[in-house]
């Protein structure tokens, strides 16, 4: 499973992402690397076709589902709109369901892994 995290250079939500995303992780049983892509100017935005800081993929799908693709990308501050309410980060539930979409039991199966999703506190 691919994780990318997407930022800008002093992004103020970017350390609590990261943390966030390692966590979920964790709580998933699922050890990765996350790699980390700094981005740096209007070219590499457009490129990865960035919609702003901070941005995570899983298998290159972003966690925000419902997200309409959008032609404007620039070095700036995401906002994750939850709820009708605008946020600087994606939620813990977010990132979840985006690893859980990307995990199936026949994949950790094949590679002889045993996957235990945990969903407020209960193995399911």
């Amino acid at each position: 499973m691919r994780v990318e995290l997407l930022h800008i250079a002093g992004c103020p939500h970017t350390e609590a992402t990261r943390r966030l995303l390692d966590e979920t992780l964790q709580e998933l049983g699922l050890a990765g690397d996350i790699e980390e892509i700094e981005v740096s100017d209007s070219s590499q935005a457009e490129a990865l076709s960035f919609p702003g800081s901070p941005t995570i993929r899983i298998n290159g799908i972003d966690v925000e589902t419902g997200m309409l693709r959008q032609n404007c990308h620039r070095l700036s501050c995401r906002i994750y709109m939850i709820d009708g309410n605008a946020h600087g980060a994606p939620t813990r539930e977010m990132i979840r369901r985006a690893i859980q979409a990307a995990v199936s039991p026949a994949d950790t199966r094949a590679r002889g892994e045993r996957l235990v999703l945990k969903i407020n506190g209960r193995s399911q």
